[in-house]
């Protein structure tokens, strides 16, 4: 008895496009959405921390003087004010903190919001203030000579600018007085001028110690200041130089 024909093959072949048609064909790629156009990859030095600033400034009381520091990081040195003085100290090498000095032994070393400081062969520690010295907060303001008195208290300021103003405050602060375009001494360093109320003024500044008779404080300047008929004497001191 003859078998009939095994045809598992074209059973096989005739199922492949429906197998291709239903389960064959590959899984869909998931949407993937594109980047931004104005997206910008970010940068190897977005983490860096951010640069030191050029300039710095910060106040210390050392013991009982006022000092100003300004640190200047792209010359590598600091100027200190003193109230009446100004001193560079270029920076040095240290093992912590920030040190500066000079061939004559003067040094601010300054670690956090304390420091110490060695002026003219003595040293102090100084702590970070919000205290600023008469002198200090003049010299902010561009006052180029500031002069004090005594019997009864007086003091007075040269402000910049040609001519210069000279503010006059007399007799306790109770007189005040501005002299405007005041010119030059025809001899000697000071101004001459009329202020506000007609007087007339004359500042004479000579150069050299002076001493105030209240304290043991030294100026490098000292004043003799003429309003009107009245005479006042004392001393100062050149806050830009």
């Amino acid at each position: 008895m003859r078998q009939p024909a095994f045809r598992p093959v074209l059973s096989c072949v005739l199922a492949l496009p429906l197998l291709l048609a239903a389960g064959c064909r590959p899984a869909p790629t998931p949407d993937v959405p594109a980047p931004a156009p104005d997206a910008v990859p970010p940068s190897a030095d977005a983490a860096a921390p951010p640069a030191p600033p050029d300039t710095a400034s910060a106040r210390f009381r050392c013991g009982d003087m006022l000092v100003s520091a300004r640190f200047d990081n792209t010359a590598g040195q600091v100027t200190l004010s003193t109230g009446l003085r100004q001193v560079q100290l270029p920076q040095a090498m240290a093992a912590s903190g920030a040190r500066y000095a000079d061939a004559a032994g003067n040094e601010f070393w300054n670690k956090g919001d304390q420091a110490s400081l060695t002026l003219d062969g003595a040293t102090s520690g100084c702590r970070v203030t919000d205290d600023v010295s008469p002198w200090d907060e003049a010299r902010d303001r561009g006052v180029r000579f500031r002069g004090l008195g005594t019997e009864p208290f007086w003091s007075l300021e040269v402000g910049e600018g040609e001519p210069p103003e000279i503010a006059l405050a007399l007799d306790m602060g109770e007189r005040e007085l501005v002299v405007a375009g005041a010119g030059p001494l025809a001899s000697g360093e000071g101004f001459a001028g009329h202020a506000d109320d007609g007087s007339p003024v004359t500042l004479r500044i000579t150069r050299g110690d002076c001493s105030d008779g209240m304290s043991d404080q030294v100026y490098p300047a000292a004043v003799e200041l003429g309003v009107g008929d009245q005479v006042y004497r004392g001393c100062g001191a050149f806050l830009q130089e």
